[in-house]
């Protein structure tokens, strides 16, 4: 046996990637920030609208492991989509509702970029413990 197939599947490392997209966040709305205060902020609140909801589906998705809680695990993981999708239409009403002005470019392609970061931060956060 390898020293991987007797380890296991180990929990995502959530809160280093959660650091990583926050950072990516705050950079890029500093870069909108140089075009306006509105883009800024703009910027801000669709990384916001991004990270918020995808917390609470990492928090209530990873909460279990093991092969006895597979239909925990299960559970918690469609219970964590619904959160996550219900929590960013409120964001993105709650901002169109009450922030004026609003640089819906800047908000949108946040969220866009937030995305990418998204699904590139595992290979970028735990490249190394891959190809042990």
């Amino acid at each position: 046996m390898t020293k991987a197939s007797t380890r296991g599947i180990g929990r995502p490392p959530i809160a280093r990637w959660f650091v990583i997209q926050s950072v990516v966040l705050v950079f890029v709305s500093l870069a909108f920030l140089f075009r306006s205060q509105v883009a800024g902020y703009s910027a801000l609140l669709g990384g916001l609208i991004f990270l918020l909801p995808h917390g609470y589906f990492a928090l209530k998705a990873f909460r279990y492991s093991g092969a006895r809680s597979a239909r925990k695990i299960m559970s918690s993981f469609y219970q964590g989509e619904a959160g996550k999708l219900i929590l960013c239409a409120i964001l993105f009403t709650m901002v169109f509702k009450w922030i004026q002005p609003l640089d819906v470019a800047a908000l949108f392609l946040t969220f866009a970029i937030m995305l990418v970061t998204n699904w590139l931060t595992p290979f970028f956060a735990s490249g190394r413990a891959q190809r042990n």
